[in-house]
């Protein structure tokens, strides 16, 4: 992989907002590892995507209120360490070469 360009600028930055992907990657260990993980698995949730969808319709009732317990249940459960690109992902970071 050629060296790249990691522009950053959230939690942890350095001022000027440019890293390696070293440093990107310890920056986002050390602050989100847990929350990476989490948020990209409920991406992939049924029970979460459907939760979305009930959220932009503004419905609060007991059924959107069961939706959010099936959506945790699902987003906290076999979740895997982010790598780069998933961390890019996450964070909203933008990559240049």
């Amino acid at each position: 992989m050629d060296k790249l360009n990691i522009r950053y600028t959230g939690l942890g930055a350095r001022k000027d907002g440019n890293h390696t992907r070293k440093q990107f990657l310890s920056i986002m260990d050390k602050n989100f590892k847990n929350d990476c993980s989490v948020y990209i698995k409920s991406l992939k949730c049924k029970s979460c995507k459907k939760l979305k969808k009930m959220v932009k319709t503004k419905k609060f009732n007991n059924q959107t209120m069961k939706q959010l317990a099936k959506c945790k249940k699902c987003k906290n459960t076999n979740i895997s360490q982010c790598d780069l690109k998933k961390y890019i992902n996450f964070s909203g970071a933008i990559v240049s070469q």
